[in-house]
C-alpha cells in the first residue's frame, strides 16, 4: 500500500468514526521544541490506519498550534487541566486510546516509517505476545545520530517473561527499550494495573516486566525508533536516583523469577559498564 493510499484509509476510518488497529499516544509537557518532529514521524508511517493523541500536561505553550497546525484528522489533542504526575499523565494518555494496540511515545522522540507496520504485524502473526519491541538508535538535540541498533541483546524473537527476567538481571539496565520502541496490547496494559507510581525513574522497564505477566515478549532486529538525548530531558537528571530504583526492580524480578547467581554477578559488572557507557554517548551528544 502507498503512503497516500493508507493516509486516505487511515482518514476515512476517522472521519467514519471507526477506531484503529493502533493508537500512538504523546504525553507533552513543555514539549514545543520537539513535538512536530515527534508528530510527524508517526504521520510518515507506511501503515496508516492509526490515531495519534498529544496529551498536553496542564501547562501552555505552542505545543497545540504547532500540532494542530499539521492538520491530520488522526491527530486528536486533548488537556489536562492541571499538571498531573509523570505516571498519571501517561496513565491517562493510554486511556484516551481507543485502539487494541497502543505505543507510548515521548514527545521529544521518533519511530521510523515502518515501524507501526512491522509491530502491528508482529502482534497479528503472534497472538500469545503481550509486546513487542524494536531497536532503536540514539540522537542528539538537532536530530544527528549517536549510536544505532541499541537494545535487545539477547532478546530477538518471541521470549517468555522468565527468559527476559534473566536478560534484564545480566544487563543490569533496560535491555527492552524506551517507550518509543515498544507497541503492547491495551488489553494487557489495562490488565497489569498501567505505569506504576511506585517505580517512577523506571516506568518503562517496570511495565515491561508486568506486561511479561500477561504475554512473550517479541524482539524485532531492526532499528525502528530514535531515543533523543538532550539536557532537558528526564533521563539526563536523574542518573543516581535511577541507580538506586533498577537495583530495586532487579531485586523484584529476582525473587519472582528464576535467575541463577551467575546471572546476577554478571548484571552487577554489566550495570557499571552500562552507566560508563551511557555517560559517553550522552557526553558524545552534549548533553
Amino acid at each position: 500500500m502507498s503512503a497516500m493510499a493508507a493516509w486516505t484509509r487511515g482518514e476515512t476510518a476517522s472521519l467514519l468514526g471507526v477506531v484503529a488497529p493502533v493508537c500512538v499516544v504523546v504525553p507533552a509537557y513543555k514539549a514545543e521544541r520537539f513535538i512536530r518532529s515527534t508528530v510527524e514521524s508517526v504521520l510518515a508511517q507506511t501503515f496508516g490506519d492509526f490515531e495519534v493523541v498529544v496529551l498536553e500536561n496542564g501547562v501552555t505553550d505552542d505545543t497545540a498550534a504547532i500540532v494542530g497546525g499539521l492538520n491530520d484528522p488522526r491527530i486528536r489533542l486533548e488537556r489536562n487541566e492541571t499538571v498531573l504526575p509523570m505516571t498519571k499523565n501517561w496513565n491517562r494518555a493510554v486511556e484516551l486510546s481507543r485502539s487494541p494496540l497502543v505505543k507510548v511515545l515521548c514527545a521529544d522522540d521518533m519511530i521510523y516509517p515502518r515501524c507501526l507496520e512491522t509491530q502491528v504485524a508482529a502482534l497479528r502473526v503472534r497472538q500469545s505476545a503481550a509486546l513487542v519491541a524494536c531497536r532503536r538508535d540514539l540522537i542528539d538535540v538537532d536530530g544527528a545520530t549517536v549510536s544505532t541498533g541499541g537494545c535487545l541483546r539477547g532478546l530477538l524473537g518471541r521470549h517468555t517473561r522468565e527468559e527476559v527476567a534473566r536478560a534484564i538481571v545480566r544487563h543490569g539496565g533496560n535491555p527492552i527499550g524506551e517507550p518509543g520502541s515498544v507497541l503492547f496490547r491495551r488489553e494487557a496494559f489495562d490488565a497489569a494495573g498501567g505505569f506504576s507510581a511506585d517505580q517512577p525513574l523506571l516506568m518503562d522497564l517496570d511495565m515491561w516486566v508486568r506486561l511479561l505477566d500477561h504475554g512473550d515478549l517479541i524482539g524485532q532486529v531492526d532499528s525502528l525508533a530514535a531515543f533523543r538525548l538532550h539536557d532537558s530531558s528526564t533521563t539526563s537528571q536523574v542518573a543516581v536516583e535511577q541507580k538506586a530504583a533498577q537495583a530495586t526492580l532487579i531485586r523484584d524480578v529476582v525473587a519472582r523469577n528464576q535467575v541463577t547467581i551467575a546471572d546476577r554477578v554478571i548484571g552487577a559488572a554489566a550495570s557499571r559498564l552500562g552507566r560508563l557507557w551511557w555517560n559517553h554517548l550522552q557526553s558524545k551528544a552534549g548533553t
